[in-house]
């Protein structure tokens, strides 16, 4: 397939508005245009430092429609982590979101499921969710979430604890409220409450932290939302202060993306993107209870989230 250069600053601007996708969870910066081939594989060889980002179709997915607003877009979001030297999609899943939006309704919804969730994984029995992505790739965490919600994909995007590192630093920093205090020596993470300028490296601590919370995993989860909505916020700031300095903090994640998604679907994607604003957006995580099975401790999903996967279907967000 042939990749056309666009012109220097409308390639920016794409690559810009690309990152909004990051923001609500897609992981997005647009390789394609820059004049290199973008990777056909969606896997990185053994041993390999994983890739900070990839960008994919979903298995069987419509999204032209989506993107001339016919119907909602879903997108599944997948962390890895994997450690540098680990294939990125050879790894457990660290979180997991579904992002719906609905272009005409201009709202849309970031939907955490925990990562320690119980569910079927197919072919492979109950287990953690967090395992179908060690257990098949991307390709079984799709099938895996369409069983539990019925919904169908149009695009997926996985990143790694670099990915999510660099990605953060590249936009400066995000801003984040910190509700509760946060002092967990495993993830790294040392916040009072209040508002804070996260750096790549204190974004990853905040999303990875699951020991300062009584609800844990869930709470987890919901960061890792909100963390995206900062960036979201963060990016527009940047944006609409001044188009041109998006050169700069492009450079960083240009080479770093890995896509097998068509030039003109990208720059689609990327102006649909331009249209998401952080208020219109709910943050939520599935209703589920904590529990153990056997010896592990898990994440039960309640009855509760399937009036939830219903509406996303219908809507294409979920109404506050």
């Amino acid at each position: 397939m042939s990749r056309r250069k666009q012109p220097r600053l409308m390639r920016t601007i794409a690559a810009g508005l690309a990152v909004v996708i990051v923001a609500v969870g897609a992981m997005v910066v647009l390789r394609a245009g820059s004049g290199r081939a973008a990777s056909p594989t969606p896997s990185a060889a053994p041993g390999a430092s994983p890739s900070p980002l990839e960008l994919h179709l979903a298995p069987g997915a419509t999204f032209v429609p989506a993107l001339e607003g016919k119907r909602p877009i879903y997108i599944l979001a997948l962390g890895s982590d994997a450690r540098p030297g680990q294939g990125i999609d050879a790894e457990r899943a660290d979180s997991i979101h579904i992002i719906a939006y609905n272009p005409a309704a201009g709202r849309g919804t970031i939907l955490g499921i925990p990562r320690d969730s119980w569910v079927n994984i197919p072919g492979h029995g109950t287990d953690k969710i967090n395992a179908s992505l060690s257990d098949g790739g991307p390709a079984l965490t799709i099938k895996t979430v369409e069983a539990l919600t019925g919904i169908k994909f149009d695009f997926y995007a996985i990143t790694s604890f670099v990915g999510l590192t660099r990605m953060i630093n590249g936009l400066r920093g995000v801003n984040v409220q910190v509700t509760q205090p946060m002092h967990d020596p495993l993830s790294h993470s040392n916040f009072n409450p209040g508002k804070h300028h996260l750096s790549g490296w204190e974004a990853l601590a905040y999303a990875r932290d699951r020991h300062s919370f009584l609800s844990g995993d869930l709470t987890r989860s919901a960061n890792q939302g909100t963390l995206m909505l900062a960036a979201l916020t963060q990016f527009k700031k940047l944006f609409k202060n001044n188009p041109v300095q998006l050169l700069s903090i492009m450079a960083t994640t240009w080479a770093n993306v890995r896509t097998d998604v068509p030039p003109a679907t990208l720059y689609k994607l990327a102006l649909t993107a331009s249209q998401v604003h952080p208020r219109n957006v709910t943050n939520l995580v599935v209703p589920a209870t904590t529990g153990m099975e056997g010896a592990q401790s898990v994440v039960f999903i309640s009855s509760g989230a399937k009036a939830l996967y219903a509406q996303l279907r219908r809507n294409g967000y979920i109404a506050r």
